[in-house]
């Protein structure tokens, strides 16, 4: 699995994947943030948040950001610090594999992105599954979206929506699940 080393030296700037100008990932956000669940929402948890190209644009009263790179939490601080509603958004440091609702609370949405392959989550699909159960609220929602083909896990609620789509040569699967 990939060290936090590893991946701080791969953020050694902002964007190391080249987001913000990919017309394939303003496209991916875009079908992501369509397929969120409408209506007020208080907590969201962005899982794998980077240096937050997605976290900026989730809905929530607050919003939470987690990354294992210190580096891309940093940049995302960063980020949040200059914004207007930069209050709204907290960022922290840390692994999947600590994340509890005891540390966290729970949320009303959670969003996973690019986080599910076997780099970062080894073969631990079942302990992922069992983090996210307690962290999401009775009746919240869950939105997943991935490359199809190095896709790790899958969830055990009721799937709600679902599309592929192609994405930088790949096939992404974004589905939305409710607890």
């Amino acid at each position: 699995m990939q060290t936090v080393a590893e991946l701080d030296e791969f953020y050694h700037r902002a964007d190391p994947w080249g987001y913000e100008n990919n017309p394939d990932d303003r496209e991916r956000k875009r079908k992501l943030l369509s397929l969120l669940p409408s209506g007020e929402l208080n907590r969201t948890l962005d899982i794998g948040c980077g240096d937050g190209f997605i976290t900026f644009d989730l809905p929530g009263k607050s919003v939470v950001g987690v990354d294992l790179s210190t580096r891309a939490i940093e940049f995302a601080k960063q980020r949040a610090s200059v914004r207007e509603d930069g209050d709204r958004f907290e960022y922290y440091a840390m692994s999947l594999f600590n994340l509890s609702k005891k540390a966290l609370g729970s949320f009303n949405l959670i969003v996973i992105t690019g986080v599910l392959y076997k780099q970062y989550i080894g073969s631990s699909s079942a302990l992922v599954n069992l983090i996210i159960d307690d962290l999401l609220e009775p009746g919240g929602y869950l939105v997943s979206c991935h490359i199809n083909e190095w896709l790790m896990s899958s969830f055990p609620y009721n799937r709600v929506d679902a599309s592929l789509y192609n994405y930088r040569g790949y096939t992404h699967k974004l589905e939305v699940y409710k607890k």
